[in-house]
């Protein structure tokens, strides 16, 4: 069976515009009809009133011709006949002669009666002699004749014959005018509809995996500028969702990578002093101890990396961090006793612009601290190490400054990735994971971390975060 086939909306406006145009033909016909029917019965009554006398020249005529009024009643009624004008012929005592016979006016009687006589121009007046009353103006629907009365009367059905070719001309110019307004229509439709059209064709392109930003503008501030901008921001939402997603992959992919490589180290070298172990090491105790001492350390540093892997982990997920107030004193205060206990012999201070606080999860903030000061003990040997806190504007800058050899910019650019080490990647023991675990909890805090170094003068690693001073 075939599907029937639903117009454009094109068409369906063309359409209705047509139909618009069609009922403001009809209706300027139908007023201008009556208008034209009001102004021919207008002049017919003064046609009517030009018959009189011809109707009285016609009888006198055709009496000297010798003809009675019933011989010239048809030749009477066809000489006086006219637009919208009926006629009807009686002799002197109202008998119908010629003409319409449903036409017998009621003047017609009264004057047989003799209570109305007839002016010799047509007009009626009551009898002389009678007091009490009065003259009036003859409705000029009779008038006497040798011989009989003529009547007339306006036909409305006579009125509308003579309006067909009136019609006719104005159906002509209407059915050409609906036709032409109809294809003019669908044009301008079209053309005001190619927007809708185009993003019609980028929707079905996003719904096929194309989603390649598109932008369309639209003049104005109409429904369908406001369609196209809808599309234009969403179209925006989607592409930056799907960039997201898939810069989201690659770092999850690298991630795995890096990960499953980091791994792969101590459990080789692990593999490796296990196999060495049966092969007959475990019977020379001094080198049993050597191996054994080296498996504990690659055991430890796997533990850290899986534990460092774990929270990360963590931080990445969508779970909200738990916030609380947080007094940053007392923040960078355990942070340096905690350092302070690796490395009794450095300078390790912390210092606080008064008395400051801000909202965020302690335990992610105090390990992203830790993290960074952490970092500085072990690439920053013997440098001293300060931490300091001030609050501006409702913003509090936490630094941690060492005085150790700095960054190349290379390492600057790179040391929030993760896994990544720079240069003394083989010389010092570490993951590659602090700083991003750092910047991770920074962020999720609603703050920023950056890095400022250059080889030989140190390196100052800054988080920006909103704060309070308390008074």
């Amino acid at each position: 069976m075939t599907r029937f086939r639903k117009p454009s909306l094109a068409s369906r406006l063309a359409t209705l515009y047509a139909t618009l145009l069609g009922v403001t033909i009809l209706l300027v016909v139908f007023a201008s009809s009556i208008a034209l029917v009001v102004e021919l019965a207008g002049f017919t009554g003064d046609i009517v009133i030009a018959k009189h006398r011809e109707a009285r020249l016609l009888a006198d005529e055709y009496h000297a011709e010798g003809l009675t009024l019933r011989q010239a009643a048809p030749k009477i009624v066809t000489a006086l006949s006219g637009i919208g004008l009926r006629i009807a012929v009686f002799d002197r005592h109202g008998v119908f002669l010629a003409g319409d016979k449903t036409l017998r006016p009621p003047i017609l009687d009264r004057v047989l009666a003799g209570k109305v006589h007839l002016a010799p121009r047509g007009g009626a007046h009551a009898p002389r002699g009678r007091a009490g009353h009065r003259h009036h103006p003859a409705p000029f629907a009779l008038t006497a004749v040798d011989g009989g009365y003529v009547a007339f009367a306006p036909s409305l059905e006579l009125l509308l014959l003579w309006l067909i070719p009136y019609w006719r001309v104005v159906a002509t110019i209407g059915v050409l005018a609906i036709a032409l307004s109809w294809f003019v229509g669908q044009f301008f439709a079209r053309q005001a509809l190619e927007p809708i059209a185009q993003v019609t064709a980028s929707l079905r392109s996003l719904a096929g995996g194309d989603f390649t930003r598109r932008r369309f503008i639209a003049a104005g501030g109409d429904e369908i500028a406001t369609l196209t901008s809808a599309y234009n921001d969403a179209a925006s939402g989607v592409a930056s969702a799907i960039e997201e997603r898939r810069m989201t992959e690659d770092r999850m992919r690298q991630f795995v990578a890096d990960a499953g490589h980091e791994l792969r180290t101590p459990l080789t070298v692990i593999g490796g002093y296990i196999d060495v172990l049966r092969r007959g090491a475990v019977e020379e105790p001094k080198v049993a101890r050597q191996i054994l001492a080296t498996m504990a350390l690659e055991k430890e540093h796997m533990r850290s990396l899986i534990d460092r892997l774990m929270r990360l982990a963590r931080l990445d997920s969508e779970a909200p961090p738990r916030a609380e107030r947080i007094d940053v004193a007392d923040l960078l205060r355990s942070q340096c006793e905690a350092a302070r206990r690796l490395d009794e012999e450095r300078v390790i201070d912390y210092s606080v612009d008064g008395s400051i606080v801000i909202t965020g999860d302690r335990s992610e903030l105090g390990e992203a601290i830790w993290n960074v000061v952490e970092n500085a003990i072990k690439y920053a040997p013997q440098a001293p190490i300060h931490l300091r806190a001030e609050c501006a504007g409702g913003v509090t800058v936490i630094s941690v400054r060492d005085d150790g050899p700095g960054m190349t910019e290379a390492e600057r650019l790179h040391a929030f990735e993760r896994f990544y080490r720079g240069e003394l990647r083989g010389e010092i023991a570490g993951s590659g994971l602090g700083l991003a675990i750092a910047q991770r909890a920074v962020e999720r805090a609603g703050g920023t971390m950056t890095i400022e170094s250059a080889p030989g003068r140190g390196t100052t690693v800054k988080v920006v975060i909103e704060g309070s001073r308390e008074a």
